[in-house]
């Protein structure tokens, strides 16, 4: 199936208020569903979705265009993943992915049927060892648990998941790049082997890497490892169990961010499915970027000892940086959620959530007598936060607790911005963030944006619309582009109208968005388009001549018929003769 039939067959399939509706709450308003825009924060719904036309627009940040614009956004998707990631849902083949290469393609197929080849081999495994099967009872893991995680075992042998793949004719140079083999000077063997292995799915639930536990602790092979990166794998992105936990994320407003394999696991068990880890490396922008997609808040709880302490301030900073809000769990020292859930269950460690601190807590309390300290580490924080509010009422928060007067606090934030402290240009997230217009606002008459919503609403009449207005120079280059784009989606087609998803397929990111804000914030009245489109027509062209004249007048040429055309046509505009 060719890539454009493959958009139109996916778009025939689904419904954008259903596919929307997994990450956001619709309300039904009239004509369209509104909700909280997933986008950007706010309190009152400027999300807009309109079923009749299949597309989206949020009046809060402008984002908007239609299914695959939707999940490209939320999702941080390519074009060719989202294709990908809704075909699948639809249950559509997918035989074609544009702009890239045959190799591309085959080498990311292989590597998604052998990582799914060997998540089979090491699930089979489990029972058949008996220190596996012994180990993952002793940590009290439910058989629901272990196929939820789809927990496996690597055997001890040299190359047992070697020879397996080669027998399914996967080429050599793939096998390498998977990273489950190892290819020495001598024979390729098993990169994983006699551990207990977890599985690492992306968001849309494929595995795409491994970790492992050693089963017989040696002094030579580290207790954890995981897949080196692959074109699938990148680990400063990737969070484990995100592929579970996500709409849990969504549903609760926060993510519980632990620090290993076995937390995660366990907070899913006694029933806190919101938990995600990073993947044996610090926490990073990329793990919160992602998160960010479900939820701006995250819940800290990292183990309760001096190491632990401090990733939880190295995370902070990342925390504010991308202008999210957090809070911090402390848990007793030795302990981690999943030793602190095996011993005092999911009642006790509910309370100790409920206990959990604001960071300006958690820093003041980690000080000790060096208070001091803690309020210049807290304003370096706030330097790197992008969203004003977050900063006005953490440094209120912060004057209060550490007794300092907030006049000098806010003087000191304001010498440390001045100083060239970073902030992330990424950050979108907030409703109270400044915003600066898009470029499209600026230029465009109601005139304009009336004729472009009408040939939106009856694209069908499109071929008489367009014929008015060629003899009219628009104000706004922005919607003649557009205007220029239907005109060459209608040059490619059978008939004098055009479709809507072929326009959005040949428009930027900002004219998607405008569309969008066109097609969801009023509707046409269909009977009457033909007198609103010639009263636009009118006023487009009287304002079309003024310009030539006053550019005339400027230029010392002769305006006699140019004033003379502008009094034949005011005359008609009120319905008078014109002799």
């Amino acid at each position: 199936m060719r890539p454009d039939n493959t958009v139109d067959e996916i778009k025939a399939r689904l419904d954008i208020v259903d596919i929307i509706a997994e990450h956001v709450d619709l309300k039904r308003s009239g004509q369209n569903y509104k909700g909280l825009c997933p986008f950007h924060a706010e309190k009152t719904p400027s999300f807009t979705v309109n079923p009749s036309r299949q597309i989206f627009h949020c009046f809060g940040c402008s984002k908007g265009g239609d299914l695959l614009a939707f999940t490209m956004e939320y999702e941080n998707m390519s074009f060719q993943e989202a294709v990908s990631y809704l075909a699948e849902k639809a249950g559509v083949r997918v035989q074609e992915r544009l702009n890239e290469s045959k190799e591309s393609r085959g080498l990311k197929e292989n590597l998604h049927a052998m990582y799914r080849e060997a998540l089979d081999f090491f699930k089979s495994n489990l029972s058949s060892s008996r220190q596996a099967s012994s180990y993952v009872r002793e940590r009290g893991l439910t058989g629901e648990t272990l196929e939820k995680f789809s927990i496996g075992y690597s055997t001890t042998d040299r190359d047992a998941l070697f020879c397996r793949l080669k027998k399914m004719n996967f080429p050599p140079e793939h096998i390498k790049a998977s990273g489950l083999v190892h290819f020495g000077e001598k024979d390729p063997f098993d990169f994983f082997r006699d551990r207990l292995m977890f599985p690492i799915f992306d968001s849309q639930a494929r595995v795409i890497a491994f970790g492992g536990r050693i089963m017989s602790p040696s002094k030579s092979a580290p207790k954890y490892i995981n897949s080196p990166e692959s074109p699938l794998f990148k680990k400063g992105d990737s969070c484990y169990g995100l592929h579970t936990a996500k709409s849990s994320i969504t549903k609760k407003g926060y993510a519980l961010i632990a620090e290993g394999y076995m937390d995660v696991i366990m907070c899913h068990q006694y029933g806190f499915d919101n938990a995600v880890a990073p993947l044996g490396t610090a926490l990073t922008t990329g793990h919160l970027r992602k998160l960010k997609r479900f939820s701006g808040k995250v819940l800290l709880v990292f183990d309760g000892d001096a190491a632990g302490a401090a990733a939880t301030r190295r995370s902070l900073e990342l925390v504010y940086t991308g202008g999210m809000t957090a809070k911090v769990l402390s848990l007793p020292q030795g302990e981690d959620p999943d030793t602190f859930l095996r011993k005092n269950g999911a009642e006790e460690f509910r309370r100790a959530m409920s206990r959990a601190v604001s960071p300006v807590d958690f820093l003041l309390g980690a000080s000790g007598k060096n208070k001091m300290d803690a309020v210049k580490g807290m304003l370096q924080l706030l330097a790197s936060c992008p969203d004003p509010l977050m900063q006005d009422e953490t440094l209120r928060e912060l004057a209060e607790k550490s007794k300092a007067s907030e006049l000098t606090l806010r003087e000191e934030l304001k010498k440390i911005r001045q100083g060239g402290v970073r902030t992330d240009p990424r950050y979108r997230n907030s409703e109270t963030a400044p915003r600066t217009a898009a470029p499209w606002t600026a230029g465009i008459n109601k005139e304009e944006q009336m004729l472009l919503r009408t040939i939106l609403a009856v694209p069908h009449r499109a071929a008489a619309l367009l014929g008015g207005i060629d003899a009219i120079t628009m104000e706004s280059d922005f919607v003649s582009g557009i205007f220029e784009k239907i005109r060459t989606v209608m040059a490619s087609g059978k008939n004098d109208g055009f479709s809507v998803d072929e326009l959005l397929s040949a428009c930027s990111s900002d004219e998607k968005g405008f569309i969008a804000k066109l097609t969801v914030s009023t509707e046409i009245d269909i009977d009457n388009a033909d007198a609103a489109i010639q009263d636009c027509l009118r006023v487009m062209a009287l304002k079309d001549i003024e310009r030539r004249i006053q550019s005339a007048q400027e230029t010392g040429d002769d305006v006699r018929a140019l004033l003379l055309s502008k009094k034949e046509m005011t005359k008609k505009a009120h319905g008078e003769p014109s002799c």
